[in-house]
């Protein structure tokens, strides 16, 4: 097959024609090679410490107790819980604060490709050598019948940033957000409240107004706030007359004190004290102007306002990287597999507002090319919901069956479900992705666009088969 790639044409938006993705640099790509060695312990230590549910943080806080406290010696922290949007967030901040020559440490979760990408230390991933050192150290004081898997690789990130001088921890919540582990952080710079959906409700409850509540837990009395677009449900939660909101010290809520305005060549930010022109981010999807200003309106009022400049903005939107979020893919592996003119799209939508950006984003597209879905759907979570969004716009789907160490709802019983849906057709399943876009390219002579999607898991399984993307 051609190598070579072809843009194709342009979505029929002005704001989405303008925000095709940059081709990724080879000085950007690296090859997936896991260290035998840690995959071996990491795999030791998910057997050991297995995935207990949230439970206080009390069994937390004493593993932090016997290892001196490293929660209470971290830089100043920008916490971040939501449903969606909360990585992209992280991103921003984290592009920003790059841009602006300033340091941090991440903290995000699940992984893609390497499990190494959950803890950077100053912009960069974890070495295999500190993370065995660190796991060592900890695993002569964690008790694997009270801690979890989580709670864990929690512990051994804040471990390494007590240890590592930066400007700022960017720290975001595994699940919900009043019982997460990240949640003992007793004074954060800001709290960040992404857009609230449903997701992990057999934890966190199965309305919006019960999983928002969970949410808020994050905010500290005395630290400000900062919440994304809501909808009305989950905003009157938060505003809620015994709400944890109103322990904030400042509160910042989008529509009401920052502003994103999209202009022909980018977007506005505006608020009480800052009104910036800036290009539209590198981050594909008019969803990320909102993510981009969150970050922003976290930063006015997070002690970093010297640090929002047009200049330094600018930079950092077009610098900003979040992989598997509306991503293009054009090299590797699975990319060289299809012919010129051809696009291959990664996104890790897997919940109902997830799947609603991801369906406006295929109707921009406009009617250029077909589109076809490629899917895998993780277990104990609304099926049914996510795609029901999707009908319509797909002239096939395939679900995708692969090993991973997650569980995964069955391929045939997502094609059944698709099966039995209006609106979708030509649904069958494959082995694994390659024979998914083999088949299609052996069925179909004119240019084609491909949209691998429905889990995050699914994402990070085809960038490790693709090879070589970030």
């Amino acid at each position: 097959m051609p190598n070579s790639k072809q843009t194709g044409s342009a979505p029929s938006s002005a704001v989405s024609a303008s925000a095709m993705p940059p081709v990724i640099s080879r000085a950007m790509q690296w090859n997936y090679s896991p260290h035998p060695l840690v995959e071996e312990t990491l795999n030791r230590i998910r057997q050991t410490y297995p995935p207990h549910l949230p439970a206080g943080l009390d069994r937390f806080s004493a593993l932090l107790s016997e290892l001196g406290n490293p929660h209470l010696s971290l830089p100043p922290v920008f916490h971040v819980a939501g449903t969606n949007g909360k990585g992209s967030t992280v991103a921003f901040l984290q592009a920003i604060f790059e841009s602006a020559g300033k340091t941090v440490h991440r903290f995000t979760s699940p992984h893609l490709v390497r499990f190494s990408e959950r803890i950077v230390l100053n912009g960069r991933q974890i070495s295999d050598d500190l993370l065995l050192s660190l796991i060592a150290e900890l695993e002569k004081t964690a008790n694997p019948q009270e801690i979890s898997f989580f709670e864990f690789f929690t512990a051994l990130a804040f471990m390494a940033y007590a240890r590592h001088p930066a400007d700022a921890v960017l720290l975001e919540t595994g699940l919900g957000g009043t019982l997460d582990a990240t949640n003992v952080v007793p004074q954060p710079a800001a709290s960040i409240i992404t857009r609230i959906s449903f997701d992990h409700m057999r934890v966190l409850g199965d309305t919006l107004p019960a999983i928002a509540k969970q949410k808020a837990g994050i905010i500290k009395q005395g630290c400000p706030v900062i919440v994304a677009p809501q909808s009305d449900e989950a905003l009157e939660s938060l505003f809620a007359k015994d709400a944890a909101v109103k322990q904030a010290s400042l509160l910042l809520q989008a529509g009401r004190d920052f502003f994103v305005m999209p202009t022909p060549t980018g977007f506005e930010y505006r608020s009480q004290s800052l009104h910036v022109s800036l290009p539209l981010p590198a981050l594909v999807g008019h969803h990320q102007l909102l993510n981009a200003a969150t970050a922003i309106a976290a930063l006015e009022v997070g002690g970093f306002a010297d640090i929002c400049t047009g200049e330094i903005l600018s930079r950092a939107m077009q610098q900003v990287r979040w992989p598997g979020r509306m991503q293009k893919l054009t090299h590797g592996v699975l990319a060289d597999m299809l012919p010129q003119g051809w696009e291959l799209w990664l996104d890790g939508a897997h919940n109902d507002s997830g799947a609603d950006v991801l369906a406006a984003h295929i109707r921009s597209f406009g009617a250029d090319m077909p589109v076809h879905l490629v899917t895998a759907y993780k277990d104990k979570k609304d099926t049914h919901g996510f795609y029901a969004r999707l009908a319509g716009l797909f002239k096939s789907t395939t679900v995708a069956d692969f090993a991973i160490d997650a569980p995964m709802v069955a391929a045939a019983d997502v094609a059944g479900l698709l099966q039995n849906m209006s609106g979708f057709d030509a649904v069958s399943t494959t082995p694994d992705i390659q024979t998914a876009l083999a088949q299609l390219v052996a069925t179909h002579t004119a240019p084609q666009r491909v949209m691998i999607s429905g889990s995050l898991y699914l994402v990070g399984h085809a960038l490790k088969v693709n090879g070589d993307q970030l």
